[in-house]
């Protein structure tokens, strides 16, 4: 049986007790008949009590609830209130109603509770219990002033009766949690809380510390960065308090707290902690250790703030530190994989994939690192992957997250989540639409049950189901997940925000019955890239113009990134692949690349708009294109640009007989020279094929 519950029913033991003494107490003094009714009363309710006990053994709180009423309404006939009758009966409903998911229902006999004890002096601790029991509820539902006003009850009450102890101290500490925004507020609050704790036993104040820090580190876990910040706060007071500033536990909560902060978004506080922990750090014989972590923490700070080069200096001294220090594998490992999501997110992915598999040979199962660490690696790094177009290894990586968690591995929901996601991307670009749909549906599934509805990570879920829905002609569920990708940005951005507008765009793409036209396109690529649109595209070493499509200019070392980013976005029935880079006509785009879109239901018809051919090597389109079919079925390829003479495609299984594939490579366009050259094109970073023809 619950311990709670436990409780419960031995509060209903000692009423029974209370009411024996009634009935004895009732027997000396009363008349015949009320001793008779008292004793009836007496044993309905000792009846009740058993079925109360059997009602929470089986876990059936709405039965225990009706009995414990029955059992109320009852003791307050006779016994009205006698605090030692009716207290633990309304002990029990109000338990039981939380045990129920009924917090609401639980408050007005709290209140009561409170009201009753008022009247009796001698149970001024039992009701700045209730009180905070009252509070904790209020904090649950989100009504901060209640909660505010009968903390600040239970303070003043307890101040006044006992000196100061345990129960105080928790009670300043709730009240700091809910005024952290205010620093007029909270300012004060930290030194009452110093204050008090200096006074209590240094074992009872560290206890207390080191549970919240406990409760840091679950609370990150299930993503309540809100809640970890107040707990964060209470572990570097009270550790402080209880070990001393110097001490290489207040270190670490120190720690701990700039990097909530961080995590909650109040990036300026959060770097001055930071900062004074690596000033306060560097002048410590046994600071190492905290010292490497505060630097790479401060650098994901920097990311997040849009400074790189202080994030480098960062990063570069936390990997000296490392370097001359006997720093443990957790370290070494954290360390790495914040440098690889620091080179993913420059767009560096084949530097960061290495970064990773270095991070992950340390600890190739994940011993002796925190499975949630570990299992986002493991995630960032399959992200990476997927980027460079190796998605063999990406759903690898995947389905290891997937087999540690059935092994009985600690790896957080969200991290499951997100892999099973990761694996629905691999089956889509892999074009197994419904194994892709089936994934995402259940990423989908998880991430609504365990996340905040306001939570990034369910837009993008949405956001990929729909996709697929889409493509497969699923068009009632295509615009359902539209629309509620929509309503998740207006709250979250505004109603004028560029990701909401795009949000908007693609309901409507996907609410028409009829195929997105030009029109919807054009503005799509120019929200995607940022690029200039011009009413057509180029063929010809651009000296020649197709009026019939369109296209965006963008940088041509930003091509490829731009070309993926509006392949994922286009609706049903288009797309894209990057045109003409050389210009022999009369325009001159120099460093420019087109980014072109067309409405085809295959990639070949890229080449047939680009006009590609070889005729110097006697082939035209489509025998061009006849051979990347061939190809397509033996090994799946995807077409990325096209131009008068060349085209580019990725790889997406690689040949079981490499030299053989690179000769045939070599037949085909004779312009690559070299097999060797030919391999290493195949085998470098990204699986690409240039092929050429002069």
């Amino acid at each position: 049986m619950d311990t709670v519950v436990l409780l419960i029913v031995a509060g209903a033991a000692i009423l029974m007790w209370e009411l024996w003494q009634r009935k004895v107490a009732a027997q000396a003094d009363e008349p015949a008949s009320a001793v008779t009714r008292i004793e009836q009363v007496v044993t309905e309710i000792q009846a009740l009590q058993q079925r109360l006990g059997s009602a929470a053994d089986r876990g059936d709180y709405s039965e225990a609830i009706h009995i414990s009423e029955r059992m109320l309404a009852l003791s307050d006939d006779h016994f009205r209130d006698d605090p030692d009758v009716i207290l633990p009966l309304l002990a029990a409903l109000a338990n039981f109603h939380h045990l129920a998911d009924q917090p609401r229902e639980a408050i007005p006999y709290l209140q009561r509770s409170i009201q009753l004890r008022e009247q009796f002096p001698a149970l001024h601790n039992d009701q700045a219990d209730s009180l905070s029991q009252l509070a904790d509820l209020h904090i649950e539902l989100g009504t901060r002033s209640e909660a505010l006003t009968l903390i600040r009850r239970e303070v003043e009450l307890r101040r006044r009766h006992t000196p100061p102890n345990e129960a105080l101290l928790a009670a300043l500490c709730k009240l700091l949690s809910l005024s952290l925004e205010e620093p007029a507020m909270a300012q004060p609050l930290r030194r009452d809380i110093s204050a008090t704790a200096a006074i209590l036993k240094q074992e009872v104040v560290a206890k207390m510390a080191r549970e919240a820090s406990i409760n840091v580190s679950h609370l990150l876990g299930e993503g309540n960065v809100r809640a970890a910040w107040s707990a964060a706060e209470t572990a570097a007071l009270l550790g402080a308090a209880a070990h001393g500033p110097e001490d290489d536990i207040t270190f670490i909560y120190r720690g701990n707290l700039a990097e909530v902060l961080r995590r909650n978004g109040h990036l300026e506080e959060a770097e001055t902690q930071f900062l004074q922990l690596i000033t306060d750090e560097g002048k410590r014989e046994n600071g190492a250790e905290g010292l490497h972590a505060a630097c790479g923490n401060l650098a994901l700070l920097y990311d997040q703030c849009g400074r790189p080069e202080d994030a480098a200096q960062m990063r570069a001294r936390q990997m000296e530190l490392l370097q001359e220090s006997d720093a443990n594998t957790g370290s070494r490992f954290n360390a790495l994989n914040n440098l690889a999501v620091s080179q993913s997110s420059a767009g560096d992915h084949p530097t960061a994939a290495n970064t990773f598999a270095n991070a992950l040979a340390l600890a190739p199962e994940g011993d002796g690192i925190d499975p949630r660490v570990w299992a986002d690696t493991l995630n960032n790094y399959a992200s990476t992957l997927i980027n460079l177009k190796r998605l063999s290894d990406a759903g690898r990586i995947y389905q290891k997250v997937l087999e540690r968690k059935k092994a009985g591995i600690d790896i957080p929901i969200t991290s499951l989540a997100s892999s099973v996601n990761g694996l629905g991307v691999v089956s889509e670009q892999l074009g197994k639409l419904a194994q892709a749909q089936t994934l995402f549906e259940r990423a989908l599934a998880i991430k609504e049950k365990h996340l905040p509805t306001d939570a990034i990570a369910l837009e993008t879920a949405r956001h990929n189901l729909g996709s697929v829905y889409a493509r497969r002609g699923n068009t009632a569920q295509a615009i359902q997940m539209a629309q509620q990708v929509l309503a998740s940005r207006e709250q979250r951005l505004g109603q004028d925000h560029p990701q909401t507008n795009l949000a908007r765009q693609n309901l409507e793409l996907v609410s028409k019955d009829l195929p997105a036209t030009r029109a919807d396109v054009d503005t799509l690529m120019v929200d995607i890239t940022g690029g200039q649109l011009f009413p057509y595209a180029t063929y010809d070493f651009g000296r020649a113009r197709d009026t019939g499509i369109s296209m965006v200019l963008v940088p041509e070392a930003q091509a490829l990134t731009l070309h993926r980013k509006l392949k994922l976005a286009l609706p049903h029935g288009w797309q894209c692949f990057i045109g003409s880079t050389r210009w022999l006509g009369e325009e001159n785009h120099d460093g420019m690349a087109e980014l072109v879109s067309i409405q085809a239901e295959s990639q070949f018809d890229c080449l047939l708009a680009a006009r590609t051919d070889a005729v110097n090597h006697g082939l035209d389109t489509a025998g061009i294109i006849r051979t990347l079919q061939d190809y397509d079925q033996r090994f799946g390829i995807r077409i990325y640009s096209a131009s008068t003479d060349t085209v580019g495609f990725t790889l997406l299984r690689a040949p079981a007989d490499l030299d053989a594939f690179a000769q045939e490579l070599l037949d085909f366009c004779m312009d690559l020279e070299d097999v060797e050259l030919i391999r290493q094109m195949i085998t470098a970073s990204g699986n690409r094929v240039e092929l050429w023809w002069d």
